[in-house]
């Protein structure tokens, strides 16, 4: 019985134990560490393949709760000092974890991370989540959506891709199911909790970088594992109206969210290939920076698409009744007062 099929069957078992409120045994045998965090999420509530991921906090809500909440802005210092949300704290990836360690547990009902336009602080925010750190949210499109004066990062982003015209419908084949990463811990003996905490602190660390955590175009991909994650209708366009069959760039792979999940041990999680990059686009760049997030901690080489199919075909998702609650638009930006300086 091949490995992938024998880690199926464990997770199978461990899923049915969980909805039976029947504790999982401890793992053992031929579980490969990167397979032991992978049952970890998926039976301590799957995050990631939930309705809470990407975990997005509106700007209005925010503004009600300001002293009850703690904001942190992961902006640069010149941003920052440029305009801020009343009381934000401003981190670097360097120290954040280790300051939503120490306050997770405050008075605070709920951590907002901040940045320029929702892009990293979904992926951080995910990543936090992902370490157990559940007050932790994202700002809905970022200081974009607080007031016009941050918005340009968003308006001046939204529009079709040059190679718009290319896209087509056709649905291209996910890989053979193959093994999962492979990921050394110093301490052999180190428990899964303990190796989670690790990986999640030094990729919080690492940053959120161009050509790295992400990258802003797809015309220029070769080798790439290009992935379309979302619902149906973002992968394939209409057949009619605007933009009809231009669904996706050529070679794109469709993985779908809720409520079929296609990154669950039990789906199709280990059709994705371990030696190329994968690059994940979705709706606006939230939902697949924190899909992103998660397949990092798992070893994957991966990273999001700044914007999604808002930058990619952004007629298409305002025309679109699937997907206009996706696309970023006027209703989106506030006029919420902010402060300036330190």
């Amino acid at each position: 019985m091949s490995n992938q099929f024998k880690f199926l069957i464990a997770s199978i078992l461990i899923l049915y134990g969980c909805l039976e409120d029947i504790t999982p045994p401890p793992f053992t045998g031929e579980l490969t560490t990167t397979a032991e965090m992978l049952l970890y999420f998926e039976s301590n509530g799957d995050f990631i393949n939930s309705n809470l991921a990407p975990p997005l906090a509106d700007a209005e809500d925010v503004n009600i709760n300001l002293d009850g909440y703690l904001v942190i802005d992961l902006r640069n210092p010149d941003d920052y000092l440029v305009g801020h949300i009343r009381n934000a704290i401003n981190k670097s990836s360097d120290s954040l974890y280790s300051f939503v360690e120490e306050n997770h547990d405050s008075n605070y009902t709920k951590v907002i991370l901040v940045s320029k336009n929702g892009q990293s602080s979904a992926y951080f925010a995910s990543l936090l989540r992902l370490a157990g750190f559940n007050k932790v949210l994202s700002l809905k499109y970022g200081m974009a959506s607080w007031n016009r004066d941050f918005a340009d990062s968003w308006l001046n982003t939204v529009g079709d891709s040059p190679n718009v015209t290319s896209y087509t419908n056709e649905a291209f084949p996910k890989n053979e199911f193959t093994d999962l990463p492979q990921i050394i811990f110093a301490d052999p003996n180190s428990s899964v909790e303990e190796n989670i905490k690790l990986r999640i602190e030094e990729i919080v660390r690492a940053g959120f970088n161009f050509n790295k955590e992400y990258i802003l175009s797809i015309s220029i991909l070769n080798d790439d594992y290009l992935i379309c994650y979302g619902k149906s209708r973002l992968y394939n366009a209409r057949i009619s109206g605007t933009m009809p069959g231009l669904g996706h760039p050529d070679g794109t792979v469709s993985y779908e969210d809720s409520p079929f999940y296609h990154f669950r041990s039990t789906e199709f999680l280990q059709t994705l290939p371990l030696n190329q990059k994968i690059t994940v686009y979705g709706y606006n760049g939230q939902l697949s920076a924190g899909l992103v997030a998660y397949l990092r901690v798992l070893g994957y080489s991966a990273r999001t698409h700044l914007f999604g199919g808002n930058k990619l075909f952004y007629t298409r998702m305002i025309d679109d009744q699937e997907l206009f609650d996706y696309a970023f638009s006027d209703s989106d930006i506030n006029n919420f007062e902010y402060e300036t300086g330190n």
